[in-house]
């Protein structure tokens, strides 16, 4: 079957593990060459050698995304190196978890610099290289937390609900420079961040799986290739009639809420 990224360049952030790690593999292997963005640099190496030394695919220097500077540098390095872009997705985020009753504005700021203000300076800096080459696609990762609240996770659920909020006034925005924009809302998906999530709350992982099983339609815990997969499909020229949409890729855990 012919690649659907096929000369594509892409931009993936948070690449160094979980989904950021399975979409730049899988778009790898689809044909893209791809810009591994994170702050953790030693990650990112780790999944570059995952992907294996083929010079089309790059590493970008470590970023931090809630850093302006970084993101400008990010964009304009890749651009620079390829002389296009035609894929970002937004992957990175920090899994900053407090309820109202506790987070202080230093846990609202660390949230949202990174989750709302981070992925929205990616989009624009790259949204402008896309505009000079006729185009393109964003794809942003949200959560099914965006719209389902849960106890204790104020911060992080408020910011992926503005994730959404963002994915829609970013498709409008754009729209005009024929780069479409849409999110995919994961529900539990096993990567390393829920695994921290799990001992920072002390829950046994046979436990939590038990627990989602009783309310997913599936009973399997989604893997991060899962959600890499739905992101390759938006990220394609299949999908270049769709923007300002949510893709939820959650086994139908969300469905019984």
């Amino acid at each position: 079957m012919p690649r659907r990224l096929s000369q594509k360049i892409a931009i993936v952030t948070g690449a160094g593990s979980g989904i950021g790690r399975a979409t730049a593999q899988l778009f790898a292997a689809d044909g893209a060459a791809v810009v591994l963005a994170d702050r953790d640099k030693s990650t990112v190496m780790e999944t570059r050698a995952l992907i294996g030394s083929d010079e089309s695919v790059i590493m970008s220097l470590a970023c931090d995304i809630s850093q302006e500077d970084d993101v400008r540098r990010m964009a304009l390095e890749t651009n620079g190196r390829f002389g296009r872009i035609d894929i970002l997705v937004n992957n990175a985020a920090t899994f900053h978890y407090k309820g109202v009753h506790e987070a202080d504005g230093e846990d609202w700021q660390k949230t949202l610099a990174t989750n709302v203000t981070g992925t929205s300076l990616c989009s624009r800096f790259v949204a402008e290289r896309m505009r000079d080459s006729g185009g393109g696609a964003i794809v942003n990762v949200a959560s099914i937390n965006g719209f389902q609240a849960e106890e204790g996770y104020a911060t992080y659920c408020s910011s992926k609900a503005a994730l959404l909020m963002l994915t829609r006034c970013m498709a409008i925005d754009f729209g005009r420079w024929n780069i479409h924009v849409n999110s995919v809302s994961p529900g539990p998906v096993n990567t390393p961040a829920l695994q921290r999530e799990l001992e920072r709350l002390r829950v046994n992982p046979a436990d939590f799986e038990r627990q989602v099983f009783q309310k997913q339609c599936l009973h399997r815990i989604l893997q991060p290739v899962d959600i890499a997969r739905t992101i390759l499909f938006l990220a394609s020229e299949e999908a270049s009639g769709i923007t300002a949409a949510d893709f939820v890729v959650d086994g139908g855990y969300s469905a019984r809420s």
